[in-house]
């Protein structure tokens, strides 16, 4: 099944970014004059991705608007013959088929996927983070659409993942590698941010994920730790 569905978790409170986001959602910070929320759904949408669902918080208000129909700023934008910018505002909702689930517990990314199951309804599915941005490179083809690229061959869960310095491994997700082949890292044991002297690789594991069904089987089976779930302990 080629893979048209996406879920992208922005329910973080973005502390490390206040004062800016005190009242202001991380996901909409812009890039120059694109909120970053944004641009991850485009990312998704040059993939071949058509239904997104957006996990969100308490913030949910000023996403969702974002990425619906403003009436009197279109109808302004058309009086005053702006018509370029009129039809940003009307692309901006016309993206996808997004709907926004509020993660009610803030128990962590794994939460926040798990929060999706029925919209994803047994489908392969993308998850791209809402607080990362991953540059395409000079092919222009987007990182989610190399991931769904893989998994339309292998029909196996995917993930991206970057090599890191010894002082940033515990700062990741961390790989254990089998073996490669035509440029796929096959893994046979993943761990959450281990220590230096216990890395199983230098490949990190990045905001960027295709995965089959069968992960929620995983993530409901799942113990908290300081009252969250881990991903990469289903992944493992």
């Amino acid at each position: 099944m080629k893979v048209k569905y996406a879920i992208i978790p922005a329910a973080g409170l973005g502390t490390r970014f206040l004062p800016a986001t005190k009242a202001m959602p991380k996901p909409m910070l812009t890039v120059i004059d694109t909120p970053s929320i944004q641009l991850i759904v485009e990312e998704a949408v040059n993939a071949g991705i058509e239904n997104i669902a957006i996990i969100v918080g308490s913030n949910l208000g000023v996403i969702k608007e974002h990425f619906s129909k403003n009436e009197s700023l279109e109808e302004r934008l058309l009086q005053d013959g702006k018509k370029e910018l009129y039809d940003i505002a009307v692309r901006t909702r016309s993206l996808a088929n997004i709907e926004f689930i509020e993660q009610k517990v803030q128990n962590g990314l794994a939460g926040a996927i798990l929060a999706a199951e029925s919209f994803i309804n047994g489908n392969p599915f993308a998850v791209l983070l809402g607080d990362e941005l991953v540059y395409a490179g000079e092919n222009d083809r987007p990182s989610i659409k190399c991931l769904t690229d893989i998994y339309d061959k292998t029909n196996k869960n995917v993930i991206a993942a970057m090599q890191v310095s010894d002082e940033n491994v515990s700062k990741y997700g961390n790989i254990g590698l089998n073996k490669e082949e035509s440029g796929v890292i096959y893994v046979e044991k993943i761990v959450e941010k281990p220590k230096a002297s216990e890395k199983l690789s230098n490949y990190a594991i990045i905001g960027r994920y295709v995965f089959n069904n069968e992960l929620f089987a995983y993530l409901k089976e799942l113990t908290p730790k300081n009252n969250e779930i881990y991903l990469t302990d289903a992944l493992h």
